[in-house]
């Protein structure tokens, strides 16, 4: 199975995708003014206590206050977390790192449980506990890193073994963890002098935390569409897996790297409603605020002769589908699938048993629960990050939210690149550029500076004009 980590860098936005076969298994954005906080650590200060709920407002700086559950006690463990809990009031400053993104009108949700995540560790400073990724299936590998963690960790340091440490030395994860270690000195060096709310640390560029996030022993290629970017990745490659950096390429092409692989075409899709799949059926997938529900239809498949064994083999294509649709989409919290109803038992486990076996090649941790008495499978998914539809759509204003429309961010970003193919073509001089009157706003406003960077690279000067009557994905480019 052939598996290559293309990266694009771009005016405005890194993006990056995960192709396993010719197909795109996972997507990531980064955007400017938009990146996400999850793994950032704050010096908050506590705006209100809600003791009945178990939880508290922290101001860490931002729009939107945290929100930081308490009491998060593990059965039979006890951390410094745990500890401070009693100790917090309205008013005082404490240490959080953030663990969700916000989401709607939802702020980020906040933790006690201060973590690093490193190449082949996660570094926990205050938690005494040892613990090994769960997507690490051989219990011999498991055993053995369980034993090297805790034969290398101090005595209140806790430390997860990440999936990329499967194989790797006890020097490996001792390089990793002195690292992780400074890091964590410095994040107390900063509280130390800092007044709250105060971001202590920040997590790496977008580009090198794609890498670090990634099995990259599991990755076969790695193609980026800028130079100065491929050479940042060939240096971290080189620091963290000796040798890897002959994997990393530059995408040959002046084109766009994502237009020309297909890869804009599947995001596109993605943000659809109905999924294709080869056999003539296809997954309805509707999504709400918690819940996503995915319909699994026989639509134009071929039945055979036997009702039971044509659901059976639709079920199975879908299952797979529809794990990586979640993945793609960046599915979370509670999803239910309704597969075609099957009469033997035997085919619901050899489903679900699938489920199970695709569940563990995700990053993000996906619990496949079992069949409702209603007959519709429940699977849950850890939220972290907003999703693809999030990112790419908003809430269409025509319909009151009942449909998606493109929102202005996308729509810059779309005509950024635009812009960039058009100068590139054209010789020195000057485009007209025709956006809806909120698209325009925003080219000028958060976006300036980005444009004002693209116009001396393509050496054209770009005039924003706003026309009303265009919706947000519509724009006309013209030369003078």
């Amino acid at each position: 199975m052939a598996t290559e980590l293309l990266v694009s860098a771009l005016p405005g936005e890194v993006r990056a995708a995960l192709v396993e076969d010719g197909a795109v298994i996972e997507l990531a954005f980064e955007r400017i003014g938009e990146a996400s906080i999850v793994g950032n650590i704050y010096l908050g200060r506590i705006e209100r206590m809600m003791p009945g709920a178990g939880a508290a407002f922290v101001n860490i700086g931002l729009a939107r206050s945290g929100f930081l559950v308490l009491g998060d006690r593990r059965q039979g463990s006890a951390t410094h977390a745990d500890d401070a809990v009693g100790t917090l009031h309205e008013g005082a400053a404490v240490v959080v790192t953030a663990v969700k993104d916000s989401a709607g009108r939802k702020g980020p949700e906040l933790s006690l449980r201060l973590s690093l995540p490193g190449r082949h560790l996660v570094y926990l400073p205050q938690d005494g506990r040892i613990a090994v990724s769960r997507r690490i299936a051989d219990e011999d590998e498991r055993q053995r890193l369980l034993g090297l963690g805790t034969e290398i960790a101090a005595q209140e340091e806790g430390l997860v073994v990440r999936t990329a440490a499967t194989g790797a030395s006890r020097a490996d994860l001792e390089a990793d963890l002195r690292i992780l270690r400074e890091t964590w000195a410095a994040v107390e060096k900063a509280q130390r002098t800092a007044s709250a709310p105060a971001l202590l640390y920040a997590d790496l560029d977008p580009v090198i935390r794609i890498l670090r996030d990634q099995a990259l022993d599991r990755i076969d290629r790695l193609v980026l569409d800028d130079r100065a970017v491929a050479d940042r990745a060939r240096r971290y490659c080189d620091a963290m897996i000796p040798g890897w950096s002959e994997r990393v390429s530059l995408h040959s092409s002046d084109d766009d790297m994502f237009e020309v692989l297909g890869i804009e075409a599947e995001i596109e899709r993605a943000c659809g409603r109905r999924v294709r799949m080869p056999s003539g059926g296809d997954l309805v997938i509707d999504s709400m605020e918690a819940l996503t529900a995915i319909d699994v239809n026989s639509g134009s498949f071929e039945a055979g002769s036997d009702p039971e064994r044509t659901a059976f083999e639709i079920n199975q294509e879908a299952a797979a589908e529809a794990l990586r649709q979640i993945r793609l989409r960046n599915l979370s919290g509670l999803i239910v699938i309704d597969f075609i109803g099957m009469e033997d038992p035997g085919n619901w486990r050899a489903v679900l048993a699938l489920l199970e076996q695709e569940a563990l090649r995700d990053r993000t941790p996906l619990r496949v629960l079992g069949r409702t008495r209603a007959g519709l499978v429940e699977l849950t998914r850890r939220r972290r990050r907003r999703s693809l539809a999030q990112l790419m759509t908003e809430a269409c204003a025509s319909c009151r939210g009942s449909g998606r429309a493109v929102s202005p961010d996308a729509a810059c970003l779309d005509i950024l690149r635009a812009l960039q193919r058009e100068g590139a073509a054209l010789p020195a001089g000057q485009l007209t550029l025709h956006a809806a009157p909120e698209v325009a706003a925003m080219l000028e406003g958060r976006y300036a500076s980005t444009l004002h960077d693209l116009e001396a690279r393509i050496a054209c000067r770009v005039d924003v004009r706003a026309a009303a009557g265009l919706a947000n994905q519509q724009y006309e480019i013209v030369p003078g």
